[in-house]
């Protein structure tokens, strides 16, 4: 399935916990009704680009090439590509 939307969020997370294996956890918005909002970057996809950092995606343009996960876990990434510029203005700090 080929997904496109906007990064909403991204982390970087140690799966499974305890190991060196590092994944990004995506969360997406612009999605169609029947597509996830969150999927996974693999650690392969992750070392193959240097540039995919949570902060540096958030609020930018995304395609990506999905495939099911398995069992109730979140569809992982087999191709990820980002927009050059952001799409969307970085949060604005709230007055407390």
């Amino acid at each position: 399935m080929i997904l496109r939307g906007i990064v909403r969020d991204a982390e970087l997370v140690e799966n499974p916990p305890g190991s060196d294996t590092i994944e990004m956890i995506v969360r997406a918005q612009g999605v169609g009704p029947s597509q996830p909002r969150k999927f996974i970057l693999p650690f392969s996809l992750l070392l193959g680009d240097p540039t995919l950092e949570p902060d540096s995606i958030r609020g930018r343009a995304f395609q990506a090439e999905l495939e099911p996960g398995e069992g109730d876990d979140a569809p992982r990434a087999a191709a990820f590509s980002i927009a050059e510029q952001r799409i969307l203005r970085p949060e604005s700090p709230t007055n407390d």
